[in-house]
């Protein structure tokens, strides 16, 4: 569930929904539990997770899934687990702005030559681009 202040809520119930309309086309439906069950199991070869468990996580009867669910979860939505805890680094928001952002190739090359680089080189690359905040 997204908050009335437009951010996601901090139970793992509403950062699931959240995720689920993050993938959702202007206007569409968002995927059914069975089909993001199916997806997982198609792309891992394993049934990992079914749709009455993806129910019980997304309605909040369930909160407490082990960590192979929510990393089968992460993986299929390109977010890293820790989107799904509270009090983590990143809020939502940078977790599905991170992860739209590493579909791109070009983004992919970048991040792996500057995890290559030195402490001050990082620094004078992060003086040359714009404050993304201003």
């Amino acid at each position: 569930m997204i908050h009335a202040d437009g951010k996601p809520g901090q139970s793992l119930a509403e950062r699931f929904e959240t995720l689920r309309r993050a993938v959702t086309p202007a206007g569409g439906r968002p995927p059914s539990d069975a089909a993001v069950a199916a997806a997982i199991a198609a792309r891992t070869g394993a049934s990992l997770v079914d749709e009455n468990t993806l129910y019980r996580l997304r309605t909040g009867r369930s909160a407490n899934p082990s960590m192979k669910v929510l990393k089968a979860l992460a993986d299929h939505f390109q977010v890293s687990p820790g989107f799904f805890f509270p009090g983590s680094v990143w809020e939502p928001e940078e977790h599905l702005a991170l992860a739209d952002a590493l579909r791109s190739p070009q983004v992919r090359r970048l991040c792996v030559r500057l995890g290559q680089m030195s402490t001050d080189e990082l620094a004078q690359v992060d003086r040359l681009l714009p404050d993304a905040h201003a």
